[in-house]
Parts: C-alpha cells; sequence; structure tokens
C-alpha cells in the first residue's frame, strides 16, 4: 500500500528536501507551511509535475486549533509518516531575550511537535503502523551560547522521543534525527569563524546538508526499520 509522509515546515530547506526525497520514493507527500506560501505551492507543482501526489496545507503547528484542521484536511485518507521538521531559532544573550521570545521558540519546535503527535497518533496506532521522526540537533546536546531557548526546546524533543517510544513502540516507532549543522537559510547567520570553528571540530571536515537529513529520515522510515525506536539518530559528521 502507498505511504503517506506529512512534513512540517515542509516548504523550504531540510523539509523541501524531504519531500522531494520521499516523493522519488514513492510516498504522497503533505507539506506543512506557514509563512513561505510561495514556496510551498512552488513544489507541489513541481512534485506535481514528476507524477507525485502531493498536497500543502497550511497551519501554524504551535497552534492546536490549526493542526487539528490540518487534520481534517488530509486528502490521502490517513498519514503513515509523521516528521516533526518545522522550527524557528532565535539568537540573544538571554537576560536580553523576551518572554515572547521564549514562548515563540518553545511553541513551534517543542509544543509544536507535541501538538502534531497527539493529531496523527491515534490513526496511527489503529492502523497498527506508524512513522514518527522529529528533527533535532545537536546544540540539544551540547548547549548552543546565545540559544538557550532553542537548546531547551531540542533538548524537550530528544525527552520527548525517548518517553513516546516507551508508549507506544508496539504500534509506532518514534525517532529523532539529530542534526548537526545544516546548510539551510535558518543557518545563514552563523558568523563566518563561528562556522570554521564547528568544521574544524566535526571529523568529516564539513557541514551538513539537506540530502544527509533526508536520507536518514527515508532510512528511519522504511518497514524494515521496525526495531529502531526511540533512537537519537546523530547526523551530525561525529560532532
Amino acid at each position: 500500500m502507498k505511504r503517506t509522509v506529512l512534513i512540517t515546515g515542509g516548504s523550504r530547506g531540510i523539509g523541501r528536501q524531504m519531500a522531494i526525497d520521499f516523493g522519488n520514493a514513492g510516498y504522497n507527500v503533505i507539506i506543512n507551511y506557514n509563512k513561505s506560501e510561495k514556496e510551498a505551492m512552488s513544489l507541489v507543482n513541481e512534485l506535481n509535475g514528476r507524477e507525485i501526489a502531493c498536497q500543502a496545507i497550511r497551519a501554524d503547528v504551535s497552534d492546536g486549533e490549526q493542526v487539528k484542521r490540518m487534520a481534517k484536511e488530509i486528502a490521502f485518507g490517513h498519514v503513515d509518516t509523521l516528521i516533526n521538521n518545522a522550527g524557528i531559532a532565535h539568537i540573544g544573550l538571554l537576560q536580553n531575550d523576551s518572554e515572547e521570545d521564549f514562548d515563540r521558540v518553545i511553541g513551534v519546535d517543542l509544543k509544536g511537535v507535541w501538538l502534531t503527535t497527539r493529531a496523527f497518533l491515534p490513526a496511527m496506532i489503529q492502523n497498527g503502523f506508524g512513522r514518527i521522526i522529529n528533527i533535532s540537533s545537536f546544540w540539544a546536546e551540547r548547549g548552543s551560547s546565545t540559544e538557550t531557548a532553542y537548546t531547551a526546546a531540542k533538548a524537550g524533543v530528544n525527552g520527548l522521543t525517548k518517553a513516546l517510544s516507551r508508549e507506544v513502540g508496539e504500534y509506532v516507532t518514534v525517532n529523532a534525527i539529530v542534526a548537526g549543522l545544516i546548510a539551510t537559510d535558518m543557518n545563514d547567520p552563523v558568523p563566518p569563524d563561528a562556522l570554521f570553528r564547528i568544521v574544524d571540530n566535526t571529523p568529516v571536515r564539513r557541514i551538513g546538508t539537506p540530502e544527509d537529513v533526508s536520507h536518514a529520515a527515508l532510512f528511519l522510515a522504511e518497514e524494515k526499520s521496525s526495531f529502531i525506536n526511540g533512537a537519537l539518530l546523530h547526523v551530525d559528521g561525529g560532532y
């Protein structure tokens, strides 16, 4: 049976690459986006042009009502594979950050994972099959100066992954990809000297690409990966 993947934050960067790769692998593709409508519709047209069934749904994953609406708009029956990829970052010293800054990052990066998983998990359990793949960050384990909210959110994603994998592993596997520094728009603000230090401390001597993360997600989504559950798969070049 043809599988369906929902990718939150699926219109750009890592999400876009996963939409392309999963589509090429034979999945129906649902792209969730919030603000990047132009990019989302362009990607839908591109995939449809390759005869890949694709749908884009606008929803803010930090808003429970919008997530519920998104779940009702799925065009392909139900979602088999959920990739919680949507994320935002905020750079600033903690003492200068506002409560709104913190709430915004936690809302998308952690609460969004919880809300979206809650919306799609019951159908997976009912069908006896599901894959939940959460996109985390190496900063969750090491800590990133000037990114306390982001670091805390991704550490929470790791904990959520571990806990949920114990709850539902009989029916649904739950894993996280702990991504290193990936060449996306979100990381454009990284100063060159900081970029050099990260590459210098990465054994493979480069930063990651969206393809690196996408390939790992495809691996975790495979039916034959059914004994991989609660894993934090590091895709960070050994950093």
